[in-house]
């Protein structure tokens, strides 16, 4: 019997019992499904996630004092306008700014709400590369001492004037036991949207601020800074540029290595293992899922080899062989994984697009992993149809026949 014909027999067997053929396809559809639902959530949300983080800034260094435990900073220390010029002058420095945020309670129309402040420069836009949606962005006139202006977030902007346009609206904010009130020039997208921290539900409410004010109402020194914000001219400037700024802070402070120069980038390749770790930890388990259904597959096959001894040594009785038999077997076995594993994409990938309407996350189906699970699964037939295949070649012709 060439393998043509074993396969029409094989795909007529597999007709005439429906359900136990579907029951064998069962544990396959669910193990597949599983991997592809859970990978293509994964990695929609990855992408999400990585995206709106890269839009922060990756590519960004920052240089701040050590403050680590049993470390001390003098004022002498602390970074100036000095400083900042002299960063400026490296080849492969595009901006820099001063960093600094700080709480507060922000009223608007009589709501009170959590606010955090971040102060911000002219260069700041250049590094953050923040979107602004509504409005402007600071002019260089109101990045003052007293430049009591605010650029609040656009989740803030959506919970707080859901059918009004912000711009122009006065706010006051609280802090320290002052208010002062700050008038709305802009909105900027929420860069952490996807993350759900923006000024939703309990979240804060976010907003930029000219540092120099921002530094006022917080009792801070003028021009003095823990902390800086660098940004490289290129991806590929960015190791020269951090190792430049390392060797010029060197020489600057009470003590070498006073400052810390960290990529944020680096950040977010720990975020990235995190992911891959949890990534890896469902492909276990849906690995798991899928072993299991191969054992299904293999005890179904017993099954059907029980319920067709007759069969068996009726077709020996009429000349087929021993590898006719395990053949014939083997077929109907990687059929039902095969199908299987083609349905259970299908499934998947459907309960991926579903769930991913509720938690707002678009899923994304690699070609490369349909079609491992395609290959895995049809694998899993192979490998676990071998036993019931022998079992069911190895049967005598008249020994076969005289069961009932």
């Amino acid at each position: 019997m060439d393998f043509l014909e074993s396969l029409k027999l094989s795909l007529s067997n597999l007709l005439s019992y429906k359900v136990r053929s579907f029951l064998t396809m069962l544990g396959i559809i669910i193990g597949i499904g599983a991997v592809i639902m859970m990978s293509s959530l994964g990695a929609g949300m990855k992408q999400n996630i990585t995206g709106d983080l890269n839009k922060l800034g990756v590519g960004n260094f920052n240089i701040s004092i050590d403050t680590s435990p049993g470390q001390t900073y003098k004022t002498e220390d602390l970074m100036t306008e000095k400083d900042i010029e002299n960063i400026k002058k490296i080849e492969e420095v595009e901006a820099v700014s001063p960093t600094s945020s700080a709480f507060a309670r922000i009223e608007i129309d009589g709501n009170t709400k959590m606010f955090m402040g971040t102060g911000v420069t002219e260069d700041y836009f250049k590094i953050s590369n923040f979107t602004i949606v509504k409005g402007r962005k600071f002019l260089p006139s109101e990045y003052k001492k007293d430049g009591r202006f605010i650029i609040i977030d656009s989740s803030t902007a959506e919970q707080l004037y859901p059918d009004e346009n912000p711009i122009g609206k006065k706010v006051t904010l609280n802090f320290k036991k002052n208010r002062y009130e700050l008038v709305i020039v802009g909105v900027y997208k929420d860069p952490y949207s996807s993350l759900n921290f923006g000024g939703g539900g309990g979240a804060p409410s976010s907003g930029l601020i000219p540092n120099q004010f921002l530094v006022f109402i917080n009792g801070g020194e003028q021009n003095k800074f823990e902390e800086l914000q660098v940004k490289a001219t290129s991806a590929n400037s960015l190791n020269i540029a951090m190792a430049e700024v390392k060797d010029l802070m060197s020489r600057r402070g009470s003590s070498f290595d006073k400052y810390n120069v960290r990529s944020e980038s680096s950040g977010l390749d720990q975020f990235n293992n995190i992911l891959n770790m949890v990534t890896l930890f469902i492909s276990g388990v849906a690995g798991i899922s899928l072993f299991v259904g191969g054992i299904g597959v293999m005890n179904i096959m017993l099954v059907s080899v029980t319920e067709r001894i007759r069969e068996v040594g009726l077709r020996k009785a009429l000349g087929a062989r021993t590898k006719d038999i395990l053949v014939q077997f083997l077929i109907e076995a990687v059929i039902l994984t095969f199908f299987g594993g083609i349905i259970g994409v299908a499934i998947g990938y459907s309960l991926a697009l579903l769930i991913g309407i509720f938690i707002k996350t678009s899923p994304i189906l690699s070609p490369g992993v349909v079609l491992v699970c395609i290959f895995v699964s049809t694998i899993i037939g192979l490998l676990f149809g071998v036993y019931p295949a022998k079992k069911a070649a190895a049967l005598e012709p008249m020994e076969a026949l005289r069961t009932d």
